[in-house]
């Protein structure tokens, strides 16, 4: 009896099915191969976190891979002994057994796969930034899930593509033709927009990140070039997103165009704004972190955004400026050339004191504050001679500018104690009154 013979015979029947002897072989061979895959993998993937010194077997990557390759064979399985039974059958597509299951595995296979670029962008995170940045654990996990929406977001279109569920959602008709909506269309815009989201983090945090802290970038600088690339990037991301739609950009211009005329007079300011924007962050007049005077609002810059920026005020207020303001309106920068400035404070002594004294006394107040600089030097000017008073300034530097009221109440503190100690009087308003007699 020759080997086709024998692969001919029959194995084994039950239940009225009949196992032929090339089905095993069959069976036997694809089981081999799914386990040499997996053995591969496994290697691979322990090789990898060893590596990262990571423990895999945390992770379940172990786990992970037998429940997906035991799916595969049990699909291996189901094929060699025609067991791939049919759940649901219509004009365009059969359900079967094998679809279930194929659908779990590549459920599994996004799980899995986001794990791993959860692990890898941590380790990047770390390496990029240093072992302190990991203090900070919000910007990697950000990162992470939209990593995992990706994935998921993949699975979920080759899911509707192997099972024929791409179904219409909106018809819109235009002109000659009719714009048809349907659910992979909307998923694939979705995926093309997390992966811009994916892009502009890499970019900011990683790529730039190391360029910056070569060049020794400040942060307000690097905010500028982090939102440009942003807005870069989710502007390819859109154009993108509507050529997926199958929309033609010359249709789309003649649109938008249109549409500028017609609302362009009601919303001049919501454009003034948005150009202005983009000329704070390509300009940098202000930055963020800077200190700036917007009528008479001393704050902190905590944002440029793309239309408003975001100004934290001493009193803890937030005051919300249209870009147009800061560009076009007259402001204080306190801090556009150095992160100290320079501040005053007035006092008056009485007629008669040692003007000596009182500079020496007015320079000792303000050396005991640890908030004002020693470089440049305080000094002491000797402004006028009043009408009650022998009046002068003292006049320091400090980096504490949000602050700053505080920092001059300490020094008044300082000087009143100091002119006690001294006998140095302060004096108050004097008025001399004569009376006309008109007797005389």
């Amino acid at each position: 009896m020759d080997l086709l013979n024998i692969l001919d015979q029959t194995f084994l029947e039950f239940a009225g099915f009949t196992f032929w002897w090339h089905q095993v072989i069959y069976l036997l061979f694809s089981l081999l191969l799914i386990y040499a895959t997996y053995r591969i993998c496994l290697v691979l993937a322990f090789t990898y976190f060893d590596k990262q010194d990571v423990d895999s077997v945390d992770l379940g990557i172990d786990s992970a891979l037998k429940r997906i390759f035991g799916a595969i064979a049990v699909i291996a399985f189901l094929e060699s002994f025609d067991l791939d039974l049919i759940l649901n059958k219509s004009e365009t597509f059969t359900f079967k057994i094998s679809s279930l299951i194929l659908g779990l595995i590549i459920f599994q296979l996004a799980q899995t796969l986001d794990w791993i670029a959860n692990n890898i962008l941590h380790k990047q995170f770390e390496l990029t930034r240093g072992p302190s940045s990991m203090s900070d654990l919000d910007a990697p996990s950000r990162a992470a899930s939209t990593v995992q929406y990706i994935l998921y977001t993949i699975a979920a279109i080759v899911i509707i593509s192997a099972f024929d569920l791409n179904k219409p959602l909106l018809q819109i008709p235009i002109k000659d033709d009719i714009f048809i909506l349907k659910v992979r269309g909307v998923l694939i815009a979705i995926l093309i927009f997390l992966s811009a989201r994916l892009m502009a983090w890499i970019v900011t945090q990683l790529i730039l990140f190391s360029y910056y802290r070569k060049n020794e970038i400040d942060s307000g600088k690097r905010f500028a070039i982090n939102q440009l690339v942003i807005y870069f990037i989710y502007v390819i991301a859109l154009f993108v997103i509507i050529d997926n739609f199958g929309i033609k950009l010359t249709v789309l211009w003649g649109g938008i165009a249109a549409l500028l005329v017609g609302v362009g007079l009601g919303m001049q300011d919501v454009f003034r704004d948005l150009i202005s924007g983009i000329i704070l962050l390509s300009d940098r007049t202000v930055e963020v972190h800077d200190i700036v005077d917007v009528n008479d609002h001393i704050g902190e810059i905590q944002k440029i955004g793309l239309r408003t920026s975001t100004i934290h005020g001493r009193n803890d207020t937030t005051l919300i400026v249209p870009n147009s303001k800061l560009v076009s309106d007259q402001i204080i920068n306190w801090t556009e050339s150095d992160r100290k400035v320079r501040f005053s404070i007035s006092v008056g002594v009485a007629y008669g004191s040692d003007v000596n004294l009182v500079k020496s006394l007015l320079l000792r107040a303000v050396a005991k504050s640890d908030s004002i600089s020693t470089v440049p030097a305080p000094f002491v000017r000797f402004k006028d001679f009043g009408d009650s008073s022998l009046d002068f300034e003292v006049f320091f530097w400090s980096y504490h500018l949000m602050d700053i009221e505080n920092v001059m109440s300490d020094v008044r503190f300082m000087i009143s104690s100091l002119f006690t100690e001294y006998g140095v009087t302060i004096p108050f308003p004097q008025r001399d009154l004569w009376f006309k007699n008109d007797r005389e």
